[in-house]
């Protein structure tokens, strides 16, 4: 058995169980966004698309849903007069991030926005409506830039939180690819993937995995339980290093009681890993020595995983993206052998790192050859790889 193997996979290997890729994605942004939005009363934002009737009713309690759909309506067609097309979400993504650094600019998106909404509904502001319906328009009298970038975020995991193909198809789709971790004594996989289709077809498989998420000494507890937070300790054969972030990463950010008892944010903060409702919404934060509690709320339950075209920003001033990428570039340095799956090598700062040294690699990937010095192959699909090919 090899003794070592480095993983690196993008979204192509996600798309091999028909999960959405990045011009699929745009495809739900790149359409008239009006009354498309549900808001939850948890603050959590979801598609109207394909959910049931209860679900859909419960998302339109919350005003909210009408106000911000018409504010990324105004944002998709601002984007696209900007770039000439809707190119792919990641840069719709960095567009906003850019755009909301001007206030003015903002003021105006969002004016725009409630013209059309009371030109679709004039009756907003009839005088015997005017009271009712004002609620509607709470979100422009009251506006909260931050909600933005939040909801576009809520919005993509939504997207990712669905595994179209049931179990069994996905052991046939990924048998090649458990087969060729199987010949190695450890492996170390990095993964640029906010999904948890990874995850799934490794526990279909039996394959224990560690993600550097731990309960010994966690700070983060729910219902006397600790959760696992970020401490960077592996101590599972498969190691998961999820560099751009995951569905279930979430962040603890810490508050002190200043004098008059105002909540005073310390800019230290956790990240914990949950995938269950009430984990995330009701933790606390306890000193794991006592059990003393610290703090018995949370004020952020917005998945944690970073997109946009210039990540290099968050990597490098975040405790959790920059250990991990200097988990790949310590971990780069005594591998040798190298497997990558959907990866189209537009990473610059990951390049950087793979290119740094010649490996015996395998490609998979149907229109990108492997570009850099190494011994090794490239193949269309991961069925190459069964029955030790």
């Amino acid at each position: 058995m090899k003794k070592h193997l480095t993983v690196i996979l993008g979204a192509g290997f996600s798309a091999n169980a028909g999960m959405p890729t990045a011009s699929t994605i745009a495809e739900r942004f790149n359409r008239d966004l009006r009354e498309k939005f549900l808001s939850a009363s948890s603050s959590e934002w979801y598609w109207i698309d394909d959910k049931d009737e209860t679900f859909i009713h419960n998302g339109k309690l919350n005003y909210d849903y009408i106000a911000y759909s018409y504010v990324f309506n105004e944002l998709v067609q601002s984007y696209i007069s900007d770039r000439g097309s809707f190119i792919y979400y990641e840069d719709f993504y960095q567009f906003i991030i850019d755009n909301f650094k001007n206030s003015e600019w903002v003021e105006k998106l969002f004016e725009s926005a409630k013209q059309s909404i009371l030109n679709d509904k004039p009756y907003f502001l009839e005088e015997k409506n005017k009271e009712y319906y004002e609620s509607y328009l709470f979100a422009f009298t009251h506006k909260q830039f931050q909600k933005v970038s939040d909801i576009l975020n809520y919005l993509i995991g939504d997207i990712l939180s669905v595994i179209p193909k049931n179990d069994e198809e996905l052991m046939e789709i990924y048998q090649g690819f458990i087969e060729h971790l199987s010949q190695f004594e450890n492996v170390d996989i990095f993964t640029l993937n906010h999904d948890l289709l990874l995850e799934r077809v490794l526990e279909l498989n039996g394959l224990k995995y560690s993600k550097g998420f731990n309960i010994e000494e966690s700070p983060i507890s729910h219902n006397d339980l600790p959760i696992p937070f970020f401490n960077n300790t592996f101590n599972e054969k498969i190691k998961i290093h999820k560099l751009h972030g995951s569905l279930d990463f979430f962040q603890f950010r810490h508050y002190i009681k200043s004098e008059g008892l105002f909540l005073q944010p310390t800019g230290e903060y956790d990240y914990f890993m949950t995938t269950n409702y009430s984990t995330k919404h009701n933790s606390i934060r306890i000193n794991p020595e006592t059990k003393e509690v610290l703090q018995d709320y949370n004020t952020d339950i917005l998945p944690k995983f970073i997109t946009g075209t210039r990540k290099l920003d968050t990597i490098e001033n975040d405790i959790l993206f920059k250990q991990l990428f200097q988990n790949l570039q310590i971990v780069v340095e005594s591998s040798e052998n190298l497997f990558i799956s959907g990866y189209s090598f537009s990473d610059e700062h990951l390049n950087e790192i793979i290119k740094s040294k010649a490996f015996n690699f395998i490609n998979q990937n149907p229109s990108t050859e492997y570009p850099f010095d190494g011994n090794g192959k490239n193949i269309n699909s991961l069925n190459e790889l069964k029955n030790g090919g």
